[in-house]
């Protein structure tokens, strides 16, 4: 907006400053024209006044030849005579055409013709009368003069007199005009003047201001310059084509490319990715944020390859690089190496494997120990006993029994197998085995479990991955509602924006999940049991869910009513998920209860 008010008073200076000299060239064309038109009219009263004298001057100089011709007889003396009678007539035609436009001068140049043309015929009859011998009638007749000459100095003097007064007034308004012309001239230089001055002020003061930015600006590029390259994060700042124009120490390190070589280069060149189950290249995160504007991250499972064909696992987030007017200018891309961070969430998800294992051990030592405890009694009556029918019974019996350990062995040996190929799975036939496991928990307590099955098709996934998920869930329930408590399972088939999905849903009726825990609840690490668990059971869960595609969310159900207990919502896709075409390169969670 700054910027724009000083473009917009810059350019209003400047076409003030050209409506000066556009006013002064206008103004003094004008006075030029007056001046001209002026010296033109000057120029024609001269031209009158000189017309007047000349006819004056011949029509003098002819009665002053008429005069000697008749004392003298000499027709040398007609000379004068002759010039003014061939040259007056074109004198009184000029006169007229100089003073057409004014009607009183107009109407006296006719009065002086007509007396011109008198006094020459006068002068003509004179002396044709002296040439015929009668000179005494021509010395008469030059004697009855009747003053005409008179009258013609008096129409010449008129009109001379009037000729002065308009010459004297064009000379006035010529002087007039010249000094309009001149003060035009000294006023647009002058303004001229004060507008470059401060035109030239301006822009100096904005040069000046520039430069302060400039310099201001260098040193906030090298602070920034020297804040990026000490962070412990890797960042490489691209422009708006996708160019690599910086690089820290940092991603230099991870990438094995010097940042000299990585100037100018294509960032998918320097920053190739993959993803790391499938090998696909992963989407470039700079051409996202260039076409889309908003800030791009990595899907999980994102690695990078160095220069040595080396492929690390990272974090990644792309931020536009903007200007003041919010144009894209380029894209910064923070990431960061995340093998230690994959090493320890490996092991705590091993750590819980090896509670959960424990877990389970317990109770599968109880469910094995009652018809171990049955064979061993069933073998001793059949040891002391002769009656061959009870002894065929007693057999019989242990034998049901051992196959009922056998069938719980089976059961838990599935629960643990880990398949490392994706394949249809029945939901409710999965909720199904977890909760014949937990059976005598859920007996311990006297807990009812409700179920509801809608009409669900297959889901595409891990099956042992998906049942430790499930497994997790069974057991919050189980570990927060009071004896006598209920636990609900519901599936559903639903859409979503996506296609199809499974909808599951495990609701307690225990005390709920407080708000200000909502957000924390799939945190590692974090739980709200004292004695129970080692707070991963959650994430855990999450991750298993997020790898195949899906989701998971918690809400309290007593928020904003009577009804008591959480609800964990878990959403499936119906389709095969890609990442998990290729689990058995990950580390695959056993199923087992938080």
């Amino acid at each position: 907006m700054q910027n724009t008010n000083k473009r917009v008073t810059v350019i209003a200076g400047f076409a003030i400053l050209l409506a000066v000299l556009f006013a002064n060239s206008f103004v003094t064309r004008r006075e030029l024209n007056v001046q001209t038109s002026n010296q033109k009219r000057v120029a024609s009263t001269r031209d009158v006044l000189y017309q007047l004298s000349e006819t004056e001057a011949l029509l003098l100089n002819a009665q002053s030849g008429q005069r000697g011709f008749l004392y003298t007889g000499d027709e040398t003396y007609l000379a004068p005579y002759d010039e003014a009678f061939a040259q007056v007539q074109p004198h009184i035609e000029a006169l007229a055409r100089l003073t057409a436009a004014n009607p009183e001068e107009r109407t006296l140049v006719t009065q002086l013709g007509n007396m011109c043309q008198l006094k020459l015929a006068e002068l003509a009859q004179t002396i044709s009368l002296y040439r015929a011998g009668e000179k005494n009638s021509a010395k008469a007749l030059v004697f009855s003069d009747a003053g005409l000459m008179d009258k013609i100095r008096g129409v010449i003097g008129e009109l001379q007199h009037q000729e002065d007064l308009l010459e004297a007034a064009r000379e006035g308004q010529y002087q007039e005009s010249e000094q309009r012309t001149v003060a035009s001239i000294y006023l647009s230089n002058l303004l001229a003047v004060v507008g470059l001055v401060v035109l030239a002020y301006s822009i100096l003061r904005e040069i000046g201001m520039r430069e302060k930015h400039a310099a201001e600006m260098r040193a906030r590029e090298q602070w920034l310059r020297v804040t990026l390259t000490s962070i412990g994060d890797a960042v490489i700042a691209t422009d708006q084509s996708g160019g690599v124009t910086f690089m820290n120490p940092v991603a230099e390190r991870l990438l094995g490319t010097p940042a000299i070589e990585a100037l100018k280069k294509d960032s998918k060149d320097v920053f190739p990715i993959f993803n790391e189950l499938t090998g696909e290249p992963a989407e470039d995160p700079v051409k996202r944020v260039l076409e889309f504007g908003s800030l791009a991250e990595l899907a999980n499972h994102t690695v990078v390859r160095n220069s040595n064909g080396t492929l690390i696992p990272i974090e990644d987030s792309a931020a536009p690089i903007r200007d003041e007017r919010g144009r894209i200018l380029g894209v910064v891309l923070v990431f960061r190496d995340v093998t230690r961070e994959r090493k320890a969430q490996a092991m705590a998800r091993r750590a819980e494997k090896l509670a959960a294992a424990a877990r389970l051990s317990a109770t599968m030592a109880h469910e094995i120990n009652n018809p171990l405890e049955a064979i061993m009694n069933l073998i001793y009556i059949a040891r002391s006993s002769e009656d061959a029918a009870m002894v065929a019974q007693s057999l019989t019996l242990a034998d049901q029994e051992l196959d009922r350990l056998a069938h719980l062995t089976r059961q838990t040996l599935g629960f643990y197998r880990e398949s490392k190929v994706p394949e249809p799975i029945e939901i409710p036939d999965l909720i199904e085995l977890v909760l014949k496991l937990h059976s005598n928990r859920l007996k311990n307590k006297n807990i009812a479990v409700e179920r509801d099955y809608g009409d669900c098709p297959p889901v595409w996934g891990i099956p042992g991955e998906l049942r430790h998920a499930v497994a997790n869930l069974i057991a919050n329930a189980a570990d927060a509602v009071d004896m006598n408590g209920t636990i609900v399972v519901r599936s559903r088939h639903a859409q979503d924006a996506d296609g199809g999905v499974i909808e599951i849903t495990f609701e307690d009726d225990g005390p709920g999940v407080a708000r200000e825990d909502v957000e924390r609840i799939f945190e590692p690490f974090f739980t709200t049991k004292e004695d129970v668990g080692t707070g991963l059971g959650l994430w855990i869960t999450r991750e298993i869910v997020k790898r195949h595609g899906g989701s998971i969310v918690v809400r309290s159900r007593g928020e904003g009513g009577a009804t008591r207990g959480a609800a964990f919502v878990v959403r499936l896709p119906l389709t095969a998920h890609v990442e998990i075409a290729a689990f058995g390169g990950a580390d695959s969670a056993s199923a087992a209860p938080a």
